[in-house]
Order: structure tokens, then C-alpha cells, then sequence
């Protein structure tokens, strides 16, 4: 282990971590997948802008669980004769596999439902090749230990997927979708941000020096997103939320996130909340996992290695582990309230105010669950959420393609159209029409970890 002082740290498994990423996914899922998108309780919603609800704090839990596992996973592969280099290595092969993970899940529904009729064979090779291309990049990229076996299907898929695209020149729903295809994402996030924290780590891995980072990272970022005038607009004006269609253009981008994703990214972001004007040209977009508010989430990262550090240390008990996270967390907290006095606590822009903030409120978590699961042995009612945590990724990919696929499939209800199966699930749901959509999102959680339960059992585990 790379440290700044010649501590001891321990290999102990921290099961605590393992329930709090279960917890974090099934949470995710939840607030991912309501009934009904029109009848959601107020804490299962993003805040609309300026402030935090329950739901605001899920990503950046899941980034903090990244860092803190990252000090258990990199000193095991040292340990193992890996060296820096060859770790690294395997730091951005991880992140690139979490990368196309992402944009897969943004572009593989014309597979099956695509938006315009489609005849032949050619189609059908397309969509196989392009299933093979991405199955195969993904576990070359993750790593196998049959990589000869995987880098001939990942090479059969380029061929099947490039030859039919090219047959039918480059004309077909699959193909418009993926030139169409959302950059940025939420395993586009996890993925970048892994990458950055791992090279700011293995560069200064002291904790002073992470400390610095952090510190200096978000008081840059702060600071151009407060004191740097747009251009077009003036100075940036943080409490301005989305911009609508009456908005006047000098007024469409309000702060550097807008400016940045729209000018470089265009089309590629958020279709949700992209503008267009008279003539369907488009004049505004924005993604909530953007390009430079990557920088501040690098941070909640950062700050869960700072946790793992901790945690791992041999010559501190665990009760002072246990105040150490709770001083910590406090710290933490009241900085982003002070912080937010200038910057306010926003998750679309992930300002500073709310990496420090999120940072002390997974702090706390990790501590309870803490003291609980690792230091009084409550292990039991855990377990659970310790099987969806040993496969996070796996639950979170396959979920939303179980999504979209409940949303495409159709029961007839004696309209033309029918009526998608999601829609025909949440109406069979009892109570009001709020209690129904959280019903269906509880269901929806607990089906999941019935399968990542059943998958722990048999020591199935997939890993990017």
C-alpha cells in the first residue's frame, strides 16, 4: 500500500460496505422505477433545482462506495505481485468497459423495437453482430481468463455488425440510434470518474495530498462556476433552473454545465429536457452527468478513498474508526452547508456544496451500518442487501433493460394501441395513484434481489 506514513493496514472483508452498495442499488432502482412517472412521492424525486431530496443522494453514495472499495481491491492486487503500471492498466480497461456497459443501455432497445419497419436478413446480422461486438469488448475489456475465446467473438461481432451496416448503407434504426446515442450517463460517470480518482491515487497517494485534491478541485470548480462570465450571458446565475421554450435565447445558458454540454456535446445529452426552436434546430441541452461537473463527482470518489484508508488501518480500533467516520461526517456536512451560502446544494450540477454535503451524509450511513453489520454482528437482516451489493452492476444494467422491455410490451385493453405492460401492472396496483407507483417500484426492488439473492447462493457474480 502506497500511504504517507509507514502504517499497517488490515485485509479484513468490510461487510458494512457490501450491505451499504446493496442498499444504494436497491434505492436506485426504486426512485428509477415508479408506476407511474406522473404519481411519485416528494422524497422519490430529484429536487427540481436548488435543494436535496432522499433521492438526490443515491449517485453519489455510489460514488463514494467506488473510492472506499478501491482501498480494499488495489492493495489485494499489489499484494499479488500486480505492479503499478499492470494496476493501472486494469484501471482503464475497467472504466471503458463501464463506459460502452453504459452506452449500451442507451441504444440497445431498437434491437428488438425498432422505430421504423425493417425486412431481411441484413437487419438481423446487424443486431446480432452488434450484441456479440458489445458482449465481447465488455469482457475483453473486464477481463478473462479466455481472452483468445472472447477476442474472436468480440473480432466476429465488428466483422457481422460492420459488413450489414455497411450493406445497407448505413440506413437503419439500430444505426440512427447509436449515431444518436446519449455520451453521458450514470455508468458513463461511475466509469470516468473511477478512471480520474485511480490516476489522482496512484499520482499522490498520501492522504494530506488527496486532501488537497479535494480541497482544490471543488474550489476551482466553485470558482469558475460562480466568478467566470458566460459567454452570450454574463455572470453565471446558479439559481436559474432549466430553461423552457418562452425563455429568451440570451438568457438559455445561465452557467458554464448548459454552455459546456450543449457546444460539445449537442444532441448527445438529456432528450428529456433538450430545446428546439420553430424550425426543430436545436438551441439548448444539458446532461445531469455532464462534462465538467464530472470534476466535483471526481471528488465524492475521492473522498470515499480517503474512507477506505481509514477503515483499512490496523493500528486504530474499531470504536475510534467508528467516531473517526462520525467527526468526519460532521465536518463534512457543515462545510456544504457553509459552502452553500455561495454555491447552493445542487445534484444537476453537482456543485460543491453538494459533493461535501453527500460526502458527510454517506460518511454517517457507512458508520451505522458500521457499528451494526461489522462491529455488534447484526449481519442478518443484511444479507439481502450484501447479495444485491456483490452484484451491483449486473442488477443496475439488467434492470433497465427489464424496464424499457415492460414499457414496450403491449396487453390489449380494447384500444387500437393495447396498453404497455408497465401501465397494466401499476393500474393493478391498490391505494391512490402515489401508493400504487412506490408499490410497483417495491416490487420492482424486490424482484431483483430475489434474483441477486438466488445468484450469491450459487456464487454467481458478475464484475466489470
Amino acid at each position: 500500500m502506497m500511504t504517507d506514513s509507514p502504517l499497517v493496514f488490515t485485509t479484513r472483508r468490510l461487510e458494512s460496505l457490501d450491505a451499504l452498495r446493496g442498499l444504494t442499488i436497491a434505492a436506485m432502482l426504486l426512485v428509477n422505477n415508479p408506476g407511474s412517472w406522473s404519481h411519485i412521492y416528494g422524497p422519490l424525486e430529484h429536487a427540481a433545482w436548488n435543494g436535496w431530496t432522499f433521492t438526490d443522494l443515491v449517485f453519489p453514495y455510489f460514488l463514494f462506495m467506488v473510492g472506499v472499495a478501491m482501498m480494499y481491491s488495489f492493495p489485494k492486487r499489489l499484494s499479488q505481485g500486480v505492479s503499478r503500471s499492470e494496476l493501472f492498466v486494469h484501471v482503464v480497461r475497467r472504466a471503458f468497459a463501464l463506459l460502452l456497459l453504459g452506452w449500451w443501455g442507451a441504444s440497445w432497445s431498437p434491437i428488438f423495437w425498432p422505430d421504423a419497419e425493417i425486412s431481411g436478413i441484413l437487419p438481423i446480422t446487424l443486431r446480432l453482430g452488434y450484441v456479440v461486438l458489445m458482449l465481447g469488448a465488455v469482457v475483453v475489456l473486464a477481463g478473462s481468463v479466455r481472452q483468445k475465446v472472447w477476442w474472436s467473438v468480440l473480432i466476429t461481432g465488428c466483422v457481422l455488425f460492420v459488413a450489414s451496416a455497411t450493406i445497407l448503407g448505413f440506413n437503419d434504426p439500430l444505426l440512427s440510434r447509436i449515431a444518436h446515442i446519449r455520451i453521458p450517463g450514470v455508468l458513463v460517470r461511475i466509469g470516468l470518474c473511477y478512471l480520474l480518482a485511480s490516476a489522482i491515487y496512484f499520482l499522490t497517494p498520501s492522504r494530506k495530498a488527496l486532501m488537497t485534491w479535494i480541497g482544490g478541485l471543488l474550489f476551482a470548480y466553485a470558482f469558475f462556476m460562480l466568478f467566470i462570465a458566460v459567454p452570450g450571458f454574463g455572470m453565471p446565475d446558479l439559481n436559474r433552473a432549466f430553461p423552457t421554450a418562452e425563455t429568451p435565447s440570451r438568457e438559455l445558458f445561465s452557467n458554464w454545465a448548459f454552455f459546456i454540454d450543449f457546444h460539445i456535446l449537442g444532441s448527445h445529452t438529456w432528450g428529456v429536457r433538450q430545446l428546439t426552436d420553430n424550425a426543430g434546430v436545436l438551441i439548448w441541452s444539458f446532461d445531469p452527468e455532464g462534462i465538467i461537473s464530472t470534476i466535483p463527482a471526481t471528488c465524492s470518489v475521492l473522498i470515499g478513498i480517503l474512507a477506505g484508508l481509514w477503515m483499512r488501518r490496523e493500528d486504530t480500533d474499531d470504536s475510534k474508526k467508528l467516531n473517526g467516520l462520525f467527526i468526519a461526517a460532521c465536518w463534512l456536512i457543515v462545510l456544504g452547508l457553509i459552502v452553500s451560502i455561495w454555491m447552493p446544494v445542487n445534484k444537476r450540477l453537482w456543485t460543491s456544496s453538494y459533493t461535501l454535503f453527500t460526502g458527510g451524509m454517506a460518511l454517517i450511513t457507512l458508520a451505522v451500518l458500521f457499528h451494526a453489520i461489522d462491529m455488534k454482528g447484526f449481519r442478518a437482516w443484511a444479507h439481502p442487501f450484501v447479495a444485491y451489493g456483490r452484484n451491483a452492476i449486473f442488477a443496475f444494467v439488467l434492470s433497465g433493460m427489464m424496464a424499457v422491455t415492460l414499457g414496450r410490451l403491449t396487453v390489449s385493453d380494447g384500444t387500437p394501441d393495447g396498453l404497455s405492460l408497465k401501465s397494466f401492472l401499476y393500474e393493478a396496483m391498490p391505494g391512490g395513484p402515489e401508493f400504487a407507483s412506490f408499490l410497483f417500484g417495491i416490487l420492482f426492488v424486490t424482484f431483483w434481489a430475489a434474483v441477486a439473492w438466488l445468484m450469491d447462493r450459487r456464487r454467481i457474480y458478475f464484475k466489470v
